[in-house]
């Protein structure tokens, strides 16, 4: 089973809240963690890098680290090329998404940018379970559609997904 993590359920995220509910799912997403391959995407790592506190950023990064890298993470879309009469430069054009038409659909259907190339990662990669915490931006509004729209892809939390196992 390949499981993609949101930025959501980094156990710097979770545990960061004292209440049982978060507590409940720390608990489950180690135990997932356990038994369980668990992946990222550069998104997740550029979302944790983005956080103001830094002892905060360095606990997310740790957290980052421990997951492996989905296998499509990043398009070579196509290359840059500068040349003049001392030198040739060469840039990459890369896109952060494998899919910008997945991408494009999921954003029509109300998700925000970065839930939807984080979802658009998942689906590109094969993953069985987008494992996230994001319960009023993602879950409640968006499950059924996601699940019946990429019938591969589970939207779970990390609870829900030890409980079906």
């Amino acid at each position: 089973m390949k499981i993609y993590c949101d930025t959501s359920v980094l156990r710097h995220n979770i545990s960061r809240h004292n209440d049982e509910k978060s507590q409940r799912e720390l608990a489950a997403l180690n135990q997932l963690a356990a038994n369980y391959p668990m992946f990222g995407s550069h998104l997740v790592r550029y979302e944790a890098e983005k956080t103001k506190d830094e002892i905060r950023r360095g606990h997310l990064i740790v957290d980052v680290d421990g997951l492996q890298n989905v296998p499509n993470d990043q398009k070579l879309l196509g290359f840059n090329i500068q040349i003049n009469r001392y030198s040739c430069i060469n840039f990459p054009i890369i896109s952060d998404v494998q899919d910008e038409a997945i991408r494009a659909e999921l954003m029509e259907r109300g998700l925000k940018l970065r839930d939807a190339e984080h979802i658009t990662q998942a689906v590109c990669n094969n993953c069985d379970v987008f494992l996230t915490r994001d319960e009023d931006s993602i879950i409640t509004p968006h499950r059924d559609w996601l699940e019946q729209r990429f019938s591969g892809l589970k939207i779970r939390l990390p609870s829900e997904l030890v409980a079906e196992l």
